[in-house]
């Protein structure tokens, strides 16, 4: 049922988030939760960008309606070109990234 051109999208997103997360958490202390937590975070920032820029009018060329490569994958019609794979990997960076911030702010907002 789920394909390589299903999976390897939403695998690059989970991963480069995972992986901006972890790295702001190390650059930046103070926003850190750990670096599993980070991880998770992350993950879930990547995902959560990635949908919303598929939505989103004019970003959603970059990520070419991953939607419908999962749909015409599910067919056996879709393929993986490098603009879908890196306008997913970016978007799962910059989602990453900004959800463990905005986390890690709002932790140290409501500490003080």
């Amino acid at each position: 049922m789920f394909t390589a051109e299903f999976l390897v999208p939403i695998v690059i997103e989970i991963v480069t988030g995972a992986a901006s997360a972890v790295f702001i958490g190390n650059v930046v202390p103070p926003l850190s939760f750990g670096p599993w937590k980070n991880a998770a975070i992350g993950a879930v920032g990547g995902l959560v960008l990635t949908w919303l820029t598929a939505r989103t009018p004019g970003l959603e060329q970059y990520v070419e309606h991953i939607e419908e490569t999962g749909a015409t994958a599910a067919e056996g019609l879709g393929s993986l070109s490098p603009e879908l794979l890196v306008g997913v990997g970016v978007a799962g960076l910059i989602g990453g990234a900004l959800l463990v911030v905005i986390l890690g702010l709002v932790r140290n907002i409501a500490r003080s």
